[in-house]
């Protein structure tokens, strides 16, 4: 038999001689810890003197029965009350559980069981229960969303203190009233009606409403207890200033689609334009004016470049909430950036190991996230050869990729704010915005970006992407 070395019992039976039994079987056979008494009274002055974890009463005693007994008892005490009938069993039974008694038994059945194992159970799931119920009660209490019970009439049979302080009233105030005294008449019957919905449904059901500029999030949880008209726990939760951000978020999603327009077609355009009037004035130019040309054509160039990683990082922002991957082949992908830039940039030397055939989930702006780190090898290259090595290797959930360059090198205060939206360097004559779309990408696929120092000189980014799962 299992002990229960922590439970205290009340015992109360005008029999002397029972209550001593039953006492000896409990401490003897399950380590509880018993008190004893013969009628109310000297209950009550128990209960005064020390607390107990449950009360086991007998229901027929002189002057006051067991059922009165638990009307004294609950008005001071939150206390586990058994039950014990002698007679008349589905009747008192009946009122017991009207009344809210947690558990009853019939008295024969007590005597006949032996070891006690049916009163021992009973009393073990009742403290249980009210142990548990405490909790839960606490974690309501304490709660900052509002919480009540509600019946389907619309009246209020419990709140909590948030619910109470919302409303400007105490919880003894708010209990027994109507939800449509407290807030506007058309927000409480929308919340009557989904609670009905959510009693028919038989399951939870949300749901948004306003109060003038206030906004709520609801959910209504039905309650269908014995002896109690259905109801549901009320839980309200004000997201106002969510619902400002979502508004703020949609007007910045505009304006960021409008400037993604202008980026992608304007001056987009305007750029192609100027490197076309570019190569049609070489003819006409002497060598002392190519050096200008040259300059016109890079800047160019340059700008075609950066309004490219302004629309990424345009899209990058508008697919941050939700962003659909699909397997992307890697090897292609950086082999067609690293051609890219050997065109663009035909004085700089590009060594690419053998790249792997592996696909990572990610999306086609993974090619920005290769294009960028490869531009930035070069473009804050200060060395007469530029160099840029590409490697690759594999860990067992992982695929890193690294871009070495044998330019200045990242100082070590800055390695961790470098991918910064809006970061630039030291002498960089560029935005920074290009490293903070990369860490944005790598992020959204799941993996890391970082960058390390190189030997003899110069920086190492890193790109780590998971493996795909199947």
């Amino acid at each position: 038999m299992s002990r229960d070395d922590s439970l205290s019992i009340l015992i109360v039976d005008d029999s002397a001689f029972f209550v001593s039994l039953l006492a000896d079987k409990l401490e003897s056979n399950y380590g509880m810890t018993t008190t004893m008494a013969t009628n109310a009274g000297e209950a009550m002055l128990e209960l005064n003197r020390k607390p107990v974890d449950c009360i086991v009463s007998d229901f027929r005693m002189p002057e006051t029965d067991g059922l009165e007994l638990y009307e004294m008892v609950d008005e001071q005490y939150d206390i586990p009350f058994i039950l014990l009938t002698g007679e008349g069993g589905e009747e008192i039974a009946s009122r017991a559980i009207r009344m809210g008694i947690d558990e009853y038994l019939m008295k024969q059945a007590v005597r006949e069981d032996e070891p006690l194992e049916l009163l021992v159970n009973r009393i073990r799931n009742v403290v249980e229960q009210r142990r548990t119920q405490r909790k839960y009660e606490r974690l309501v209490d304490n709660s900052p969303d509002e919480i009540g019970q509600i019946s389907v009439t619309g009246k209020i049979l419990a709140a909590n203190e948030t619910m109470a302080t919302a409303f400007g009233v105490s919880q003894d105030e708010l209990v027994g009233k109507q939800l449509s005294e407290f807030i506007p008449d058309d927000v409480a019957a929308t919340r009557l009606k989904q609670s009905k919905r959510a009693i028919t449904a038989g399951s939870a059901v949300t749901f948004q409403d306003s109060i003038g500029v206030r906004h709520f999030h609801n959910i209504a949880v039905p309650l269908s207890t014995a002896g109690e008209v259905d109801s549901v726990q009320l839980v309200t939760r004000e997201i106002t200033l969510q619902k400002r951000n979502e508004q703020e978020l949609e007007q910045k999603t505009e304006k960021l689609t409008m400037i993604n327009r202008i980026v992608r077609h304007d001056i987009n355009n305007d750029v192609q334009l100027l490197m076309g009037w570019a190569d049609i004035i070489r003819d006409h130019v002497d060598e002392a004016g190519m050096a200008t040309v040259d300059r016109i054509d890079d800047t160019s160039s340059h700008i075609a470049e950066l309004t490219a990683i302004a629309r990424d990082f345009v899209e990058s922002l508008e697919d941050d909430t939700e962003i659909d991957l699909e397997f992307v082949n890697l090897g292609r992908t950086i082999k067609s950036e690293v051609d890219k830039k050997r065109t663009a940039y035909e004085d700089a030397t590009f060594v690419v190991d053998e790249l792997p055939v592996m696909r990572v989930r990610a999306n086609e702006l993974l090619t920005s996230v290769f294009g960028n780190i490869l531009s930035n090898a070069i473009r804050h290259n200060d060395s007469d050869e530029p160099e840029v090595h590409v490697d690759f290797h594999e860990t067992e959930s992982d695929i890193v990729v690294e871009v070495a360059d044998n330019g200045p090198g990242v100082p070590d205060d800055r390695k961790e704010d470098i991918f910064g939206k809006g970061r630039m360097g030291p002498k960089s004559p560029g935005t920074g915005v290009g490293l903070h779309l990369v860490y944005t990408l790598v992020n959204q696929y799941g993996g890391d970006v970082w960058v390390e120092d190189n030997e003899p000189r110069g920086s190492i980014f890193v790109v780590k992407l998971p493996k795909p799962t199947n």
